[in-house]
């Protein structure tokens, strides 16, 4: 599929009739559109998207357009403004009532010339089953005066019962290009990076539907759940009346958690585009302070002032610690007098210990010995032999008998004072010094650190007391806040879409169980049958295809890379993880290490982003024409002439970029490009309007000084 021409008509920039023609060379496939930045490149792109998808034009990502905003003002304001003031100035109440009633008779055609604006593309070697065609015209309109919005297919110049049957919104979805992978062929280069950031589950999912919808296994996935539906509409018509409604219950319940899931998603996409507009004003706020010489960010205050607390803390603990260690300064000071103290209190506590064991073990004894000889003399043996039995046993106790220490104590002490002593003694003879040293050497840091933020801290405040800076103060302390309330905001949505996904889960699951146990009617019975086993076949096949087309898309993107890339061999390999409906590609280096594609240069996202596209466009085998803003911006020459040589003369059969010329696009770089140029169109402005003009692809730099 290639576009022929493109005709712009009174839309915005576009003043009157203005087409721009692509020439058709297989070898020169690339087509430039260049103009100064406010000329028009980027409006060109939306009238694209907008003939395409209408009112859906903000679902597009790289679109410009907010998905939220009011479509209908977006219509009104399409409208070229010097086409605008002339129908206005011709029109009259009585005009309009006539034109609502009777429309457009030949009296009102120059009004409808400027009231309407209108989009066309033209394309060509558009394959569509059934329906041979040489040319299909794309025509989106707006009518300004009746406020109305019209889209025509045209086949080969006549209508086609088909589009009238299926309407021309769904044949553009899915007969030319689907919207939810347009983003693939319709592409800033600026905001490409976006597409190599996948931190969020959002970005992951967002990543999944694209990857799914242009492999084509969208198209299944969703044949699969037609099956499934058909088989449940089957089970709703059982004659198994309180199976039949469990299940409708059940389905009710799925309908209303889709329906909250969806909602939560909304929320989150409301409280994100909120999040842009007060990191918008935060910074911006920031700036304003830094010009009225407070460049001290609320964040920084708050931390000058978590030191202080840290401070303030650790020099209450220091100086208890610090007490202890004045307290065994005498000993340390007494040094020998000390030592001798505790070794004479050690001697004694000894002699007392050894005492007090000496004693117990010779009450110990004695109680022994006399049990012993009341036993013996209770035996009746001859006397000589208990008097000899006798005697070897005072020997026996006699050797075990412990003796009291000679030694006088001079300090009686208990354990736990000895302990302490001890304690104290062991400390100042090992640890004590470099211990104290190195807290007092801490406590003076702490010290100089409180002085000097708490100097600090006085220092903002003394600037913070001006009026202006305050009530600045003010706001930003607002938005910070509101920042915070929105961030927390985000986290609880996300926690409710895990509880909602957990909930359909559990939902699916028992209506799948549920479904085995509802009988089916006879008349549907080998339906529902033909239904799951086609449902089986699909499953087997969807498994395949996944793995197949992830381990294709694997190596592309690692062989785009690498042939891209300055650095050899920069990605050894690929992994593409699919997990339910979230997707995300891992790099690693050859070594195997995972590379974090948050720490990338931005050229290097870029570089992968682009790599990304090009693997995806080629693995899905969609022919249709890629556009590209800003085609080399933030590449270096090196990468530029990759770019330039090898992926915009292969990504398709048609591109066309829209370069800022002497910026994004200089004379060498030029020259490198020139064997696959087709065509060159510069868009021209006289500050109230532009047109396209044809120009010379090698005279270009020339001819034209931009």
């Amino acid at each position: 599929m290639i576009i022929q021409s493109i005709t712009l008509n009174n839309y915005r920039l576009y003043e009157g009739v203005n087409t721009i023609k692509f020439a058709l060379n297989e070898e020169k496939n690339v087509h430039l559109v260049c103009g100064e930045n406010g000329f028009g490149k980027t409006t060109f792109l939306h009238s694209l998207l907008w003939c395409l998808y209408g009112r859906f034009v903000g679902d597009v990502p790289g679109s410009g357009q907010d998905a939220n905003v009011n479509y209908n003002a977006l219509l009104q304001s399409n409208l070229n403004i010097n086409a605008a003031k002339r129908y206005q100035a011709s029109l009259t109440p009585e005009i309009t009532a006539l034109i609502k009633k009777h429309g457009y008779t030949n009296e009102f055609e120059e009004i409808k010339k400027d009231s309407v604006y209108s989009v066309t593309i033209r394309f060509s070697e558009l394959a569509i089953p059934a329906i041979p065609c040489r040319v299909i015209d794309v025509i989106r309109s707006y009518d300004s005066i009746l406020q109305k919005e019209q889209v025509e297919i045209m086949i080969d110049g006549v209508r086609n019962e088909l589009t009238e049957e299926i309407g021309p919104d769904v044949f553009i979805n899915d007969f030319i290009l689907n919207k939810d992978i347009a983003r693939l062929f319709f592409f800033d280069s600026e905001e490409v990076v976006e597409l190599a950031e996948t931190g969020t589950i959002a970005d992951r999912r967002r990543l999944s539907r694209a990857y799914e919808e242009v492999l084509g296994i969208s198209k299944y996935e969703d044949l699969k759940s037609n099956l499934e539906s058909l088989r449940l509409r089957y089970r709703k018509k059982s004659r198994d009346i309180g199976l039949r409604h469990e299940l409708e219950k059940l389905l009710a319940q799925k309908e209303d958690a889709d329906k909250e899931a969806t909602e939560i998603e909304e929320q989150i996409q409301i409280f994100n585009d909120k999040l842009t507009t007060l990191r918008q004003e935060d910074t911006s706020l920031q700036a304003e302070l830094s010009r009225e010489g407070s460049s001290v960010k609320s964040e920084e205050m708050n931390r000058v002032k978590v030191i202080i607390e840290t401070c303030k803390k650790n020099d209450v603990e220091m100086k208890g610690k610090l007490k202890q260690f004045i307290d065994y300064a005498p000993f340390a000071i007494a040094g020998n007098v000390f030592a001798q103290a505790y070794e004479l209190a050690k001697a004694d506590h000894d002699a007392i210990s050894s005492n007090n064991v000496s004693i117990a073990q010779n009450h110990v004894l004695d109680s022994l010995s006399k049990e012993l000889l009341a036993m013996l003399a209770s035996l009746p043996i001859e006397k000589k032999s208990k008097d000899d039995t006798t005697k070897k046993l005072d020997a026996i106790v006699a050797k075990y008998r412990g003796e009291k220490s000679d030694r006088e104590p001079q300090m009686i002490l208990s354990d736990d004072d000895f302990a302490e002593i001890e304690a104290v003694y062991n400390s100042i003879t090992t640890t004590y010094r470099i211990e104290f040293e190195t807290l007092a050497e801490n406590y003076r840091k702490n010290k100089v650190m409180l002085e000097r933020n708490s100097r600090r801290l006085s220092n903002i405040h003394s600037k913070e007391s001006d009026e202006v800076i305050k009530q600045l103060r003010l706001k930003k302390n607002d938005t910070e806040k509101a920042i915070q309330e929105n961030d927390d905001a985000i986290r609880k949505l996300h926690e409710k879409t895990g509880e909602s996904n957990l909930k359909l889960a559990t939902l699916e699951k028992q209506i799948k169980d549920l479904s085995k146990r509802v009988s089916v009617d006879d008349a549907d019975e080998k339906k529902d049958v033909l239904a799951s086993q086609l449902i089986g076949e699909l499953d087997t096949f969807l498994t395949s295809l996944k793995q197949n087309k992830k381990s294709s898309l694997e190596r592309r993107i690692k062989a785009a890379l690498n042939s891209l890339m300055h650095k050899e061999d920069f990605i050894g390999r690929v992994e593409i993880t699919i997990d339910a409906d979230a997707m995300d590609i891992l790099l690693f280096t050859p070594e195997g290490d995972e590379i974090d594609k948050d720490k990338l240069s931005k050229g290097e996202k870029q570089l992968y982003a682009t790599s990304l596209l090009k693997s995806l466009v080629d693995e899905s085998s969609i022919k249709f024409p890629v556009f590209i803003d800003s085609p080399l911006q933030k590449f270096d020459k090196s990468h530029s002439s990759k770019i330039i040589t090898e992926f915009y003369p292969s990504i398709s059969e048609q591109v066309v970029l829209f370069p800022l010329l002497h910026k994004e696009l200089t004379k060498s770089e030029m020259d490198m490009m020139l064997p696959f140029v087709g065509s060159t169109t510069l868009i021209t402005n006289d500050t109230t309007r532009s047109e396209f003009k044809a120009a010379k692809a090698e005279h270009l730099f020339d001819d034209y000084n931009y």
